[in-house]
């Protein structure tokens, strides 16, 4: 069981859809889990290929902390976290 599935136990659902999940801590760490391909990253702006949409993250001295074939864990100012078709 992942650290999400944990946190939804024991709080119910976290910012989540069918196809990723993202969890934002403090504006300083951003957890996401669905990844299919990194489309482009720089230390402004991240882009992600989801299954279903593109996620798009903004902020400030982005850097990327952690990657695998499907998670990925940026650190930096994060302003926002959108998704798009």
């Amino acid at each position: 069981m992942g650290m999400l599935d944990e946190i939804e136990k024991l709080m119910g659902s976290v910012g989540s859809s069918a196809n990723y999940r993202t969890l934002n801590l403090g504006g300083k760490f951003l957890y996401v889990e669905g990844i299919k391909a990194v489309v482009s990253f720089g230390v402004d702006e991240m882009q992600f290929q989801l299954k279903k949409c593109l996620l798009i993250v903004a902020g400030k001295n982005l850097k990327v902390k952690y990657l695998d074939k499907s998670t990925c864990i940026i650190e930096g100012e994060i302003f926002s976290c959108t998704t798009k078709n």
